[in-house]
């Protein structure tokens, strides 16, 4: 049977709060997609920003899915991958994290990274049944991966196309200087 590996950090507080899990005990696939997906993926938005453009070509970002589950704290994220490694995992490959963008949030996200939409709704029901068994007031959906990046800029995520036009352009220059830090062009002061 195969297994969910975590992340090292998961026995230590993590500096950004977040634990990766993979099918993989390296997490060779996480780390691949860190250098051939999404730091691509976020320099094409910043190239674009840079140059004014009036849509964005979203690539690899209209093709990143995560499936998440809004639950009470790690030791739910741990039961619910627990769970989902016992009763689905199978042959089937997994990655993604658990955990929070901010300290104070009093809930933590468990999220799998996809980028095929069967995988995806595959994945949203399998994680329902698990959440069920651990959590019954939890909330489990799916959305387009780099939301946190795209929403201010394009807007709702349901209504993006490969090819789709900024609804905001103020939060442009915003944006850039977050992407400069996200990708450590720029360091702060």
């Amino acid at each position: 049977m195969k297994k969910i590996f975590l992340d090292k950090r998961v026995w230590r507080d993590s500096r950004h709060n977040w634990v990766s899990f993979e099918s993989d005990p390296k997490l060779k696939v996480t780390k691949k997609n860190i250098y051939s997906r999404c730091v691509p993926c976020i320099s094409n938005l910043y190239q674009q920003l840079q140059a004014e453009k009036e849509e964005i070509e979203l690539k690899e970002a209209y093709h990143c899915w995560k499936v998440v589950a809004v639950l009470k704290d790690k030791e739910e994220c741990l039961e619910v991958l627990r769970e989902y490694e016992e009763n689905f995992l199978g042959d089937h490959y997994v990655k993604g994290k658990f955990g929070s963008s901010l300290t104070t949030k009093t809930t933590k996200v468990l999220m799998f990274h996809i980028e095929d939409e069967e995988e995806r709704d595959r994945i949203l029901k399998e994680l329902r049944t698990c959440v069920e068994k651990v959590s019954h007031d939890s909330k489990v959906f799916y959305q387009r991966a780099c939301t946190n990046l795209y929403y201010d800029l394009l807007g709702d995520w349901r209504e993006w196309k490969e090819i789709t036009e900024i609804k905001n352009p103020d939060v442009r220059p915003a944006l850039i200087e977050r992407i400069k830090k996200l990708l450590y062009w720029e360091k702060e002061e």
